[in-house]
């Protein structure tokens, strides 16, 4: 008897000790913080702004505050300047929900989606969900605008090309679209209104509309010639423009 009562003691604090340490591990699975959602979408009007609300939710309740630190994935894509995140979360005591609110604004956000990717920050005895994506983009209204062209008597060496304010090509015509010994054309393109856009003509031949004679070229928005070119400029001429 005695024997098993000192095999008993030994034993005792093994058993008191694994007891603790699942107790812990327990805690510390269930003590549990995560975005409410994975995703969330956005649109920015042009030269505006607007405010998304990103929702905590915790697994349990605590009687004080409890601040997470919020931090910005290096996978994000967003165009620098356009997002304003806080840098931390604050569930209130007594409650299992927090929100903080990001603030886009346009800011060189071009024509693709900008993609924001949000992380806890890592904090002792608690277990944290993974990351939350916020995609945004800035609304487009459209608008047609309207590329003339005069060619000169070699419309097969033209063609052209838009681009949007990060440099991505919006709108294009390969060298070849048209014929030569064609007179002219006339180019329907839709574009972003209020944007801003670099307009590019081509010449396969390196002389521009020049040969016979000099030919011309165009681009009105709204009414207004925002764009005009021609004759000898070469493989290339590139003019800046908006849609305002």
């Amino acid at each position: 008897m005695k024997k098993i009562f000192f095999i008993i003691l030994i034993m005792l604090p093994l058993l008191i000790f694994n007891s603790c340490e699942e107790e812990s591990l327990s805690d510390n699975i269930f003590n549990y913080v995560t975005f409410a959602d994975t995703n969330y979408s956005a649109g920015v009007d042009v030269g505006g702004n607007t405010t998304v609300d990103v929702v905590v939710l915790a697994s349990k309740v605590s009687g004080s505050d409890r601040v997470f630190n919020v931090t910005i994935d290096p996978s994000s894509n967003a165009a620098a300047g356009s997002y304003d995140v806080p840098s931390s979360v604050t569930l209130p005591g007594g409650k299992q929900e927090g929100t903080f609110t990001i603030t886009l604004s346009d800011v060189d956000l071009g024509i693709g989606v900008n993609n924001l990717v949000l992380n806890f920050e890592e904090k002792e005895g608690v277990f944290l969900g993974g990351s939350t994506n916020v995609a945004y983009t800035q609304n487009c209204t459209e608008i047609e605008v309207t590329l003339d062209i005069i060619f000169d008597n070699w419309g097969g060496e033209t063609g052209y090309e838009v681009k949007d304010a990060l440099g991505g090509v919006v709108a294009s015509k390969p060298i070849g679209t048209w014929s030569n010994g064609q007179v002219s054309a006339s180019e329907p393109i839709t574009l972003c209104d209020g944007r801003d856009y670099t307009f590019t003509i081509l010449d396969d031949f390196g002389d521009g509309l020049s040969d016979p004679a000099d030919g011309s070229y165009t681009l009105t928005v709204k009414g207004v010639v925002k764009v005009s070119g021609g004759g000898n400029f070469g493989p290339s001429q590139s003019t800046e423009f908006d849609t305002k």
